[in-house]
């Protein structure tokens, strides 16, 4: 009987409908002022620099704001082991966020975050203490209606570990920080579910901003980018946060609406998989979320042919599929450029470069070497960055904002939200994108990236492991 009821719960919850407004894919936009950003960390000119731009961006906006702000965003936080001295992005974000409420009170602001903030319910953070004390709605993502990312383990969770909550009074150590608080076993449990709301992006009334970024202190130094603008895509990305809202039972009545519609509209009908040709005006935009992340990008690659080109910034790459189809690409003649993160550091730890040494080897060994791979050059931080980029003729698509290459991130089990565009090959956006991919690949004005043999991993151990890990959802990627 109980075998019978762990079967049952493990295939719902790995298969249960999606909740209404998950898996989301806007109408195609023009693109109209959207600006490429990012943040780089760098070893330039015998010392080490941090270029960051895209939180800078961000505050600005909160500032100007005058009807609403509405924030989604995963690590908010300022827990770190002190062993570097960082940018407080936690507490610049709140400050920002409490002076503009000041200076409007009538100031809508919504702010939704993940869980892992609260270490699932073991207890309030300050940082979410402070923003609610001053009237910020602040939204905590429950994330159970999902579908479940670690079956084997989440079935037995969902029967006998669910029911007796999180809080209380903790004794194992923060796995974050270890100077933070003390944590319940329970917290413990619920964070083996490994699931999260991923999400990292901002709607004003005015513009808005997706990208990988996170304001949360001991990310302070990685390398992330962004895409920041007006025009009807943000009101598309107030429709998909909707979603994210009514999944832990809030009310979206009387939701925030976008005040500023792009004179373009929508573009009817979206570009077909055979459209190779240009864009008009400066191209086409989408709000994509979840599994319509993974069709955006197979269709992209998927129609790639002899003599265009795939350059990927990215800091995991794990999907079978996305790995079959980039070996599919290069096969026929594709060029397909990868800047990977060793996978060395998590915030202080030693990783075991699980998976993307694992899956650079195997496209480098299985391509011949056709594919090339780099690996950007981290000191102790992160290359964070979530970019795809497909040059098609006179055509270029476009693909980031959070979501890693990964089962988890693009299969319909985190919360996930990125932009994809399709652009002619002279647009300044596919042109800022492009110089970005060159510049950190060929080594331009820094020493960005490393060589594929510095990180070079064969081991067949590791292999298995990471296949096991991709395939199961036991892993934190």
């Amino acid at each position: 009987m109980a075998l019978a009821a762990y079967v049952v719960v493990f295939f719902f919850n790995l298969l249960r409908p999606l909740p209404s407004g998950v898996s989301f894919a806007g109408p195609f936009r023009e693109v109209g002022d959207l600006e490429f950003l990012y943040d780089l960390t760098v070893w330039r000119d015998g010392e080490l620099r941090a270029d960051q731009r895209i939180f800078d961006r961000v505050f600005s906006m909160i500032d100007a704001a005058e009807e609403f702000v509405v924030l989604d965003m995963f690590l908010f936080n300022g827990e770190h082991g002190g062993e570097r001295e960082y940018r407080p992005l936690s507490a610049e974000l709140t400050r920002h966020l409490l002076a503009r409420r000041a200076a409007r009170p009538d100031l809508e602001t919504i702010f939704i975050t993940d869980e892992i903030n609260n270490f699932y319910g073991a207890y309030t953070s300050p940082e979410i203490a402070e923003l609610r004390g001053a009237g910020v709605q602040v939204i905590t993502t429950r994330m159970t209606p999902l579908r479940d990312s670690n079956p084997v383990f989440s079935a037995g969770w969902r029967i006998l570990a669910k029911w007796f909550g999180t809080g209380g009074p903790g004794w194992l150590p923060h796995p974050l920080s270890s100077t933070g608080r003390k944590v319940t076993a329970r917290s413990y449990l619920k964070l083996l579910n490994m699931k999260a709301n991923h999400r990292k992006l901002v709607v004003t009334e005015k513009e808005c901003l997706v990208g990988s970024a996170n304001p949360h202190d001991a990310s302070g130094f990685h390398s992330n980018i962004a895409f920041a603008g007006s025009g009807g895509v943000c009101e598309d990305l107030l429709e998909s946060e909707k979603a994210a809202a009514a999944l832990s039972g809030v009310s979206v009545t009387g939701w925030p609406a976008y005040g500023v519609r792009w004179e373009g509209g929508v573009v009817s009908p979206s570009p077909g998989e055979g459209d190779r040709g240009g864009s008009p005006g400066f191209g086409h935009v989408q709000v994509v979320t979840e599994g319509k992340i993974f069709d955006a990008l197979m269709e992209e690659l998927r129609v790639s042919e002899a003599g265009d080109r795939v350059d990927l910034a990215m800091f995991y790459l794990s999907e079978r599929r996305v790995v079959g189809a980039l070996l599919e690409a290069a096969e026929r003649g594709v060029v397909v450029r990868l800047v990977l993160d060793p996978n060395e550091d998590a915030f202080g730890r030693e990783k075991k470069g699980i998976p993307n040494r694992q899956v650079a080897w195997e496209l480098v060994d299985r391509s011949d070497g056709r594919i090339r791979v780099r690996w950007y050059d981290t000191h102790g931080e992160q290359f964070h960055t979530k970019l795809v980029v497909v040059t098609r003729g006179d055509q270029v698509a476009v693909l980031g904002g959070s979501a890693n290459l990964t089962r988890r991130n693009i299969r319909d089990f985190n919360l996930e939200t990125d932009l994809r565009l399709r652009l002619p090959v002279d647009a300044p956006m596919a042109l800022a994108v492009r110089e970005y991919f060159d510049g950190i690949f060929t080594n331009r004005d820094g020493e960005y990236t490393a060589p594929f043999e510095r990180y070079r991993d064969d081991s067949w151990l590791k292999g298995l492991i990471y296949r096991f890990q991709e395939s199961t959802g036991l892993s934190s990627f």
